[in-house]
């Protein structure tokens, strides 16, 4: 409820998006559903930030959309700062390679 307070009050705020998004995705036990992965792509449209790319990246795989989920890690991975901790992580999914 807080998250969609926080969007009738600013419906650009990415921050908003972003924790709506993942309450929608823990709700659902780890799926990113229709409804989630709407606000991941608004969020991707607004900022610069690598998480809304790699809940989409998330979403292409649990879809088995193998393409689609390359393309998205390697957006979150160019997002990235240097010291990224998830950025090796980002950068092999992009590749194809599995990772463990």
């Amino acid at each position: 409820r807080q998250f969609d307070a926080a969007l009738r009050r600013d419906p650009r705020s990415v921050e908003a998006m972003l924790g709506l998004g993942r309450a929608m995705v823990r709700a659902a036990d780890g799926r990113v559903t229709p409804e989630a992965l709407a606000q991941f792509q608004q969020a991707a449209a607004l900022s610069n930030e690598p998480a809304p790319w790699i809940y989409q990246a998330m979403a292409a795989m649990q879809g088995n959309r193998t393409a689609d989920a390359q393309r998205f890690w390697g957006e979150a991975y160019a997002r990235m700062a240097p010291d990224d901790p998830r950025r090796e992580m980002a950068r092999r999914m992009s590749l194809g390679e599995t990772v463990q």
